[in-house]
């Protein structure tokens, strides 16, 4: 339906009500009168206005097939229930119709956020998908040369991009040293193992220390700084999908131990929010956020962290709400580029749709 002929749609609709209301009203009148004074007269009138505000429903559809093809079946619906059931049939219809309408006003707007987001998400995917912006940049620039090296067919330059990978040691340079793993040269096969063993030991000696130092004083900070340790292991690349979920839990645990101690810690709660959320756990996850956003330097985070699991449940209701939020908020905004750029953008959709 164009919006000219929804236009004469709903003003033909709005014709019928008016019409029919007020004989409806009237036939109640009529039967309140013969039900006091007994007079037939008023019982035959009641009974006339009665099948009229019953026929103002079903007229149109006989006359004009536009409005036939156009019209919802709400209109024989209420025909019907006005005619049997005077005063409670019409009006009942009419509390229905209105709910409806508030409902599909309602899922219209939800599914213009939908729209309107879907559109932006398809000019630039990368809002979704980007990677920590500052620090990664400046790790492809000194892995853009070194893949190049890799590639190449002199053992000592890979032997040294080698070395170069093991420094950086971000996800993208691991994922270079598992691929030199089957290099043409021995040499450089052994340098890539010995890098990798060096860098899996240097997070296995960071939490064996901390956890040796738990067993004799435990304390919330070193319970807080193992579960960081244990999802930098996690984020590393060094970990298959496995081990990587089993480092998730593990960091789990630790944190929920540093919140037994201190309980209310916001950034050991964002913490905790951000790896039940990776580990799947949407619910506690939502309700971890959910705690972070009463405090200032974690709120713009935890709304984050809430408009990202309200979009993994395609739940564009609680979305819109949480980009509204954001659009709203004057809590400080995260320092990290990569969560900067995902809120200024969700809190520009929410700019849009607030307005």
């Amino acid at each position: 339906m164009d919006e000219t002929s929804e236009s004469t749609h709903r003003t033909g609709a709005l014709f019928v009500w008016v019409v029919a209301l007020p004989l409806h009203a009237t036939s109640l009148l009529a039967a309140w009168r013969f039900h006091t004074g007994k007079e037939p007269l008023f019982a035959v009138l009641a009974l006339c206005l009665l099948v009229a505000s019953s026929l103002a429903f079903v007229l149109p559809c006989l006359f004009s097939s536009k409005w036939r093809e156009n019209s919802s079946s709400i209109y024989g619906l209420t025909a019907t229930l006005t005619l049997c059931v005077p005063g409670a049939g019409i009006i009942g219809c009419l509390l229905a119709l209105l709910c409806a309408q508030l409902l599909m006003r309602q899922k219209n707007k939800i599914k213009e956020f939908k729209k309107s987001l879907e559109s932006a998400l398809g000019e630039d995917s990368r809002w979704i998908m980007r990677k920590r912006v500052g620090q990664v940049l400046a790790d492809e620039i000194a892995i853009e040369p070194v893949i190049d090296v890799l590639q190449g067919d002199d053992p000592d330059l890979k032997r040294g991009a080698v070395k170069l990978l093991q420094r950086i040691g971000t996800p993208n340079a691991v994922g270079l040293l598992r691929q030199s793993l089957s290099d043409q040269f021995p040499e450089v096969r052994f340098y890539a193992h010995s890098a990798l063993t060096e860098l899996e030991d240097a997070f296995t000696s960071r939490i064996q220390a901390l956890n040796a130092t738990l067993e004799k004083t435990p304390s919330a900070a070193a319970y807080r700084l193992l579960g960081m340790q244990y999802r930098a292991y996690a984020d590393s690349g060094l970990a298959d999908e496995i081990a990587r979920g089993q480092h998730l839990v593990s960091c789990r645990d630790a944190l929920l131990r540093s919140l037994e101690l201190e309980p209310d810690h916001d950034q050991t709660m964002l913490l905790l929010a951000q790896a039940l959320l990776d580990l799947n756990q949407l619910r506690e996850a939502w309700q971890m956020f959910e705690k972070c956003t009463r405090f200032e330097e974690t709120a713009s985070e935890a709304q984050l962290g809430l408009a990202q699991i309200a979009y993994q449940l395609r739940d564009f209701a609680k979305l819109a709400e949480q980009a509204r939020r954001m659009a709203l908020s004057d809590a400080p905004r995260p320092q990290k580029p990569d969560p900067l750029a995902l809120f200024e953008f969700w809190a520009g959709v929410g700019k849009v749709h607030h307005g």
